[in-house]
Parts: C-alpha cells; structure tokens; sequence
C-alpha cells in the first residue's frame, strides 16, 4: 500500500500546466530602472504550446502607450529593445498574442532622473555632483519652537548656525537639484512676518529673528523665494496660500517711509554697496536717512512683480495677474529712466545729498549689473552692452576673474571703513564674488555672447580644481578673502549660479512655469566645441524634468528628447556656418523660424510632442 499512497500524493501535489508561467509567456529587461532615453533590452518567451509572434506595447504611469511593435518569435524566443520615455514613475510593458482579447503578460521598470551634464568634458560634466556635495556641508536640518525649518547657511556670516534668507534663496538655483525639503523653512519666514507686513532678514536654531534695517531687498527675495519653491514643487495649495502674505509684504515695503520713494515710486535704500547690507562706518541710521535708489532692488522688484503675475495667473486669477503685470512693466520703466546710463545701470542715484569729496559713482560697475541681465530688466541690447563692459574692465584691469562687487571700489583715501576687508578690492566694495560671476555667464550664454560665457564656465571649473571650492569673496589677484572666522568653501550664494549658467545657460534647459510644464530648450554646446552632450535637469522635490540627447555632425543636428512637458520652445544655436535646410521631428517637416542674436544665429520650432520626440536639423 505505501507505494501506491505515494504515488497518489505526490499526483495531487502535481501543478495544474494552465496556472503555470508556461501558460502565459515571460517578458523580462535587463534592469530594473532606467534614465530617461536609456535603451530598454526586452526579452520574450512565447507560451508553452508555441508561439511565432507577439506585440509588446508599453505605457507610461498615466498608461499612455508610448511604444508598440510586433515581434517575430524564433524557437518561442524574441529580443526587442526601446526608448524609456516621458513622465517619470513605474511604466508598464504588456505583451499580447494574436487573437487574444487581453494581454497575456505584464511587467514593471521604474523610469528615473537626476540633473546631470554627460559630454566628456570634466569642466561641464563635474560641476554638477561637485556642487552638490559641497553645497550639502551648509545645509541645516533644525527644529525650531515653531516647527521644522530645512536651509543653507551663508559661508561667512557670524549667525553661522542660523539662516539668512537671501543666501538660502539664492542657494535655489542649485539645491533645486537635489533638494526635497523646499518649503518648511518659508513657512517658518511667514509665520514671523510682522503684522505690518515686514520680514525678518533670518531665523536663529532657537527661533530667534533678526532684521537688518538698512535692506530693503528682503520683501522680494521671499517673493522670488516663494515663487522658484513652487515652481520646483508644484504645490498649488502652498503657493495659493502663500500669496496673502506676499502681497502684505510687497505693501509694506513700497509704503514704508525708510523703504519707498513716492517721487520716483520706487524701492529706496540706505547708501550700501549695492546689495549689501552695510553703509559708510558711523552711518547707522537703520535706513531712516541717506537713501539712494539702487540698480540691484530695481531688478529684484521688477522680478518679484513678475512671479506675482505669473502664480496668479496660474491660479486663473486674471485680474491680479493682470494688475500685477501693469506694477511691473511700469517699475520697469521708471527704473531704466533714472538707471541705465547707456552702456551700464548706475550703482545708485543719490536722493538725499552725500558727499563723495570728488570720486565718481557713476563710474561704478555695480555687481546688480548682472541682476539686471539676468533678471529680464535690461534687453537683449541692454544686456549685450552691460556683458562687452565688463569684458573690457577685465582686459583693462588684469584682475583675475570679471567677478567684481563693484568696479571699482571707494579709494581708501576716502576713509569710510576702518576694517581691512573693506579696503578698494575687498568685500563688497571691490572683492571678487562668484555669484556675480555666475550670473555673467549666464547672462552671456542667454544674449548672444555665447563664447564669452563657456569662457566664464571653464575658468571656474579650474578655479574649483585649483582651490577645492568656492567661498563668499576674492581679493581682486584671487586670493581668498576672510572677514571671519567662519569662512568656508562652500558658499551656496555663489556656486548656485554657476549651477544656473550651465543647465539654463548652456545645456539651456529652461522652465517656463512650473514643474517642467512648459520648456524652452536652447542647446549652446556649439560655442563650446562640443559634439556630443546629454543634458537632464530634473526638479527633486517633484517629478518635473527634461533631458535631451544632442549631437552635431558636418551637415546636421540631432537631438533626442524626452520629459514631463506639456509644451515646448526649441531655440537652438547653430555652429558657426551651418546654414539650416530642413528641421523634421519623428522624421515629419516642421515650420522653423531664424533668430539673430548678438554675434549667433538660433533656429526656433515648436514640436508637437512635449514629452518625446528625435530631431534632426539639415544643412543646406
């Protein structure tokens, strides 16, 4: 009897052949995740009884089919490889046999991105992971009495263990990349606004605020600041609530008399340097007297009027955007009227009368210069002149690098500061900062003085191998400058817009709203000598990303694109002599426009497809 009881448990335990994977078929990649147009290697297995042919079709998180072929089976086996494309997230491969009413099987890879630069070239490819690793040094991570506050700190200040907010915000440009934690710590800025509508300029560990009372620049880089969050998260509730806030802020500071100017109606401050937060020793004033109106607020106001507009509009609230586009068209041209002097904004123009014993302001090459650039204040034609200027101070002067705070700086002779960081070439009153430098590639990259910015890029990829890092200032021959004893190399406001210059410059991946839904796209790696390049730029607190895959022959232009975009603006720099017959997308013609600008040519074209798409650009 045992061996016929074995015989009969051992059938029992026998598996059905219907509800095995030999019934179905097998789909299997040769990885688990994939960046976007990385190639996908398939493999397939027909089912048990045989199989000759199948479709593979693949999907998206949203299950929008992207990708379907049918694939000849040999001995039940096929290969197939594909794009992975658009939005980010688990995408979905599903295969189907003939005259089945569904599919058979299906499996899941996850597509992912993060900002990256990829052209075999370590000036461009190495700025990006470097800048990331360094700028994390600073970041702060503190519970507060009021709740969680995630920044960076300034590289020299004294509150060393305490967040100003304009470092921390001009830090954006490049934690955007990488960063997740984005908002808390605007919360805790708005949750201690005064009732009159005032910011503090920062927030100890332990809670505490303080408010340098000479500025006047802080009311719009919370604005910018609120603004470029969300943009980067694409938290609609967050940015709607937000708004009160910012518009009690903005009322403030063009009401305030330390703050406004009802003769010009724009934004005034103490005599600084520039954007600076400190006036001629024995000045103390607290921004009471001594006003000028300065280049660096215009453009700041101008811009955070702008933001306004747009989260507005975003919002379908048309007459707020409206309104709020009529404040700044107009800020925009009482600003120029009193600043541009023709080849430059002006440092400041003086509203009540301060002596200078004979030296000439107006002289000046004020760091908001490149604000202005940068900012959308000046024109393209503007802007081209303020660039050649400070091209020519820098083959007249020698100095290291065209980073000036201003140029040039009060004389010594004038007595005004008794700290020797403050003599002409140090600090802000002639030192070199990498932030201005930054925004000049970028302004140079984005107004047609392209080889001037790639330029700009490459010294400071050597200035970062040579120093091992960035900090706040320079003396104008490059050496490092200290003020205090918290010095370091690591200074946010400043590599950050280095970080700007190449993935909006000259990769020149640019969002036009919010979350990547709207790009314009301009390649630049022509004025770089380049011939191939893979760009992504990816928002990490959201899902927002582009990347592109270019390259360049004699006789034509290819890229390959992909990403969570709604619409696209292509605005492509072509090499010097190339001469555009044809642009086709997915190989169909498309109507292309030519642009002139400065010493380039661009081509611009709008695909249809936002999310995926391969380029090519003909030669005549």
């Amino acid at each position: 009897m045992a061996p016929v009881l074995f015989l009969l448990l051992t059938s029992a335990l026998a598996a059905d052949p219907t509800t095995v994977e030999g019934q179905y078929g097998r789909l299997e990649t040769d990885r688990p995740s994939y960046r976007p147009l990385d190639n996908v290697r398939l493999t397939i297995t027909g089912r048990a009884r045989g199989d000759s042919t199948c479709r593979i079709r693949v999907a998206d998180p949203l299950q929008k089919v992207y990708f379907e072929k049918n694939v000849d089976l040999a001995n039940n086996r096929g290969r197939l490889q594909f794009r992975a494309t658009g939005l980010l997230g688990v995408h979905y491969i599903y295969l189907h046999f003939p005259n089945e009413k569904r599919y058979s099987r299906y499996l899941n890879f996850r597509l992912d991105a993060e900002s990256s630069i990829d052209t075999g070239d370590r000036d461009f490819d190495a700025l990006l992971p470097f800048t990331r690793e360094a700028m994390q040094l600073g970041r702060r991570d503190y519970m507060t009495p009021r709740g969680r506050f995630v920044g960076y700190i300034s590289a020299d200040t004294w509150h060393f263990d305490g967040i100003w907010l304009r470092d921390w915000i001009y830090s954006l440009p490049g934690y955007k990349h990488w960063e997740r934690e984005m908002q808390c710590g605007l919360d805790r800025f708005l949750e201690v606004q005064r009732e009159d509508g005032q910011t503090p300029d920062g927030i100890e560990r332990d809670g505490r605020t303080w408010r340098v009372g000479l500025e006047s620049d802080v009311e719009y880089i919370l604005t910018l600041g609120v603004w470029e969050t969300w943009r980067a998260t694409g938290d609609d509730a967050w940015m709607a609530r937000t708004l009160p806030r910012l518009e009690k802020a903005l009322a403030y500071i063009r009401s305030d008399p330390r703050h406004w100017d009802p003769v010009h109606r724009l934004i005034q401050r103490q005599h600084s340097c520039d954007t600076w937060d400190y006036d001629i020793d024995g000045a103390s004033d607290k921004g009471t007297a001594r006003h000028v109106i300065a280049t660096c607020d215009a453009s700041g106001y101008y811009a955070a009027f702008r933001a306004m507009s747009a989260m507005y509009a975003h919002l379908g609230n048309t007459a707020k955007a409206q309104e709020w586009s009529r404040e700044a068209g107009g800020y925009a041209e009482r600003s120029k009227k009193l600043l541009w002097d023709g080849t430059k904004f002006l440092h400041h123009v003086h509203l009540d009368p301060i002596d200078h014993d004979g030296f000439d302001e107006s002289k000046q090459l004020a760091m908001g210069n490149t604000w202005a650039v940068t900012r959308g204040l000046a024109l393209e034609s503007e802007a081209i002149k303020v660039i050649d200027e400070y091209r020519r101070r820098w083959r007249e002067t020698g100095d290291k690098y065209p980073w000036w705070s201003l140029q040039p700086g009060y004389p010594d002779s004038l007595g005004y500061w008794k700290d020797p960081y403050r003599k002409q070439g140090g600090y802000a009153n002639g030192g070199l900062m990498p932030w201005v430098g930054g925004e000049l590639a970028r302004g140079a990259l984005q107004n047609g003085r392209e080889s001037f910015g790639v330029e700009l890029l490459r010294q400071y990829a050597a200035h970062l191998r040579e120093t091992g890092g960035a900090q706040v200032w320079y003396w104008p021959d490059g050496t490092p400058g200290f003020r205090t004893t918290n010095e370091v190399r690591y200074a946010g406001w400043g590599m950050a817009q280095w970080i700007d210059a190449l993935m909006e410059g000259l990769a020149g991946i640019r969002d036009t709203d919010a979350m990547m839904r709207r790009v314009e796209i301009s390649p630049r790696w022509a004025a770089a000598g380049m011939a191939h390049a893979r760009a992504t730029s990816r928002y990490a607190a959201s899902g927002g990303y582009f990347t592109y895959d270019w390259t360049a022959e004699p006789r034509s232009l290819s890229i390959e694109y992909s990403g969570s975009s709604d619409q696209l603006r292509f605005r492509v720099l072509l090499p010097r002599g190339f001469s555009p017959r044809a642009v086709m997308v997915d190989g169909t013609d498309l109507k292309f426009d030519r642009e002139d600008a400065g010493d380039s040519v661009y081509i611009r074209f709008d695909p249809e497809n936002a999310q995926r798409g391969v380029i090519r650009v003909a030669a005549q």
